[in-house]
């Protein structure tokens, strides 16, 4: 049962944070993705499904590049939106890499479970 909690609490901060949310928040929700990401532990499998989703947030900030390189200049609200969005999704990005050498090193050292 707390595995199926912690998924479900990793796929809500995921789906927030790719939409992008102030500073204070974004904050929280990525030391919570941490915490959640740590209760299903350091496997095989769960790199492969953080490698997964580096892959679709590296496709998601291309997109996102591209959409915000055509906005108008005086279209201040959506460019603010914009930069509020592109810095969650740098950020989000930070947080994988980081949390997919920590998962790598635990494999390495043995200290966790193959699959």
């Amino acid at each position: 049962m707390d595995r199926f909690i912690a998924r479900e609490n990793v796929k809500h901060y995921r789906r927030e944070l790719e939409n992008g949310v102030d500073e204070p928040s974004r904050v929280t929700m990525l030391k919570l993705l941490v915490e959640e990401e740590n209760h299903l532990g350091h496997t095989r499998e769960q790199l492969q499904k953080l490698d997964r989703h580096i892959v679709r947030l590296r496709e998601i900030i291309a997109r996102h590049v591209d959409l915000t390189e055509k906005l108008q200049p005086g279209q201040s609200a959506f460019t603010e939106r914009a930069k509020i969005v592109f810095a969650t999704l740098n950020d989000l990005m930070a947080v994988y890499i980081a949390y997919r050498q920590t998962i790598t090193t635990a494999l390495a050292d043995g200290k966790a479970r193959e699959s």
